[in-house]
């Protein structure tokens, strides 16, 4: 996988929010998913995909014109994940749990921290532009469609 250079944006975020976790940026995830990013709780790592993230701005809001304020929420959410210290334990107990409705709350928990980090380091609380990703985000463990 071609791995692109890492934007001003996220150089400034990284630097920000004092991050140890590596930063890679793909042109694409491989198959069929419009993932905008991923973190590796394993190897301390986030992976944007580039191509995910431009397919969001399309889908939502229908042109790449606030594409790079959208990069810059979607890395803020994974370096959330990369900077939860309840991580460790948050995956622990997701992997310790058939009960659906327990594994659902889980996941909720982990993306709503992630969102919550997310919201300070880009200091923009009352932003309808993150609430409305939060939403789009968390909807799924809301109705039934996560985990």
């Amino acid at each position: 996988m071609e791995k692109a250079p890492l934007p001003a944006v996220i150089k400034h975020l990284l630097d920000l929010s004092g991050s140890t976790a590596a930063v890679e940026i793909h042109h694409s995830a491989g198959g069929q998913t419009i993932a905008g990013g991923k973190y590796s709780l394993a190897k301390h790592k986030i992976t944007l995909y580039w191509d995910g993230i431009e397919e969001q701005c399309r889908l939502l809001y229908g042109s790449l014109k606030p594409f790079d304020q959208h990069l810059a929420a979607v890395f803020a959410h994974e370096l959330g994940h990369a900077e939860d210290s309840e991580l460790n334990t948050l995956a622990d107990q997701l992997d310790q749990t058939n009960d659906p409705l327990q594994r659902k709350r889980i996941a909720l928990r982990i993306e709503t921290n992630a969102w919550n980090y997310a919201i300070r380091l880009l200091q923009e609380r009352d932003s309808e532009f993150l609430q409305f990703l939060m939403y789009i985000s968390l909807e799924p463990y809301h109705d039934g469609d996560a985990a």
